[in-house]
């Protein structure tokens, strides 16, 4: 089967049983999720999102480095600053070694996390502009970028989201090489092989 037809169905599975699924609410994470798809780049995905400069950009202009994956919401008050914290105890363990790897963050939220809002948070988490990019798109990218990265979400009526928390290391060609699933966990096993594919 081609890559794209393969990609194609597992969006097409996996999108198919995402809102019958039962997500922990925020403040009680869920450490399982949808069996994310191992064997195809994620660059293929053809959503274009935008980031907080305003900027048209897609997954695939990252392509050719290591990359450091999440998907949170600036608006979420329980799980996302705990993913946040738990992404710079692995920047700050890969900076030890002057080691740059970019990190996206990508919103769940796509009517309230507008370019402007995305680069405020930032600043507002002084988060480092020149390694992180955060990203608003549209809802087919929000569920196509979940589906693949193996994350469980869903839109409660009070506007908020529910929602698994993992932090994903991709490759150069963009496959998944480990992921750190759950809050507060050790960020050792994800900063051991971001080091192994930077001295390949």
């Amino acid at each position: 089967m081609k890559l794209g037809n393969r990609l194609s169905l597992f969006l097409f599975v996996a999108l198919s049983f995402i809102t019958e699924i039962t997500i922990a609410h925020e403040g009680h994470p869920s450490n399982t999720k949808i069996k994310p798809m191992m064997s195809d780049s994620i660059f293929n995905l053809k959503s274009e999102w935008t980031n907080q400069e305003g900027q048209l950009i897609a997954i695939k202009d990252f392509l050719g480095k290591p990359t450091i994956v999440a998907m949170i919401y600036t608006s979420c008050e329980q799980a996302c600053p705990l993913i946040i914290e738990d992404l710079r105890k692995i920047e700050n363990a890969l900076s030890k070694k002057s080691v740059g790897i970019p990190f996206l963050l990508f919103s769940f939220d796509t009517i309230k996390d507008t370019p402007l809002k995305l680069k405020i948070f930032a600043q507002s988490r002084k988060l480092d502009l020149n390694h992180w990019t955060l990203f608003n798109g549209s809802k087919n990218a929000v569920r196509e970028l979940a589906a693949v990265l193996g994350i469980r979400y869903k839109k409660n009526a009070n506007g908020d989201f529910d929602h698994s928390n993992v932090i994903t290391l991709i490759d150069a060609e963009g496959l998944i090489v480990e992921q750190q699933i759950g809050l507060n966990q050790e960020a050792k096993p994800l900063v051991d092989k971001a080091f192994k594919l930077l001295n390949k």
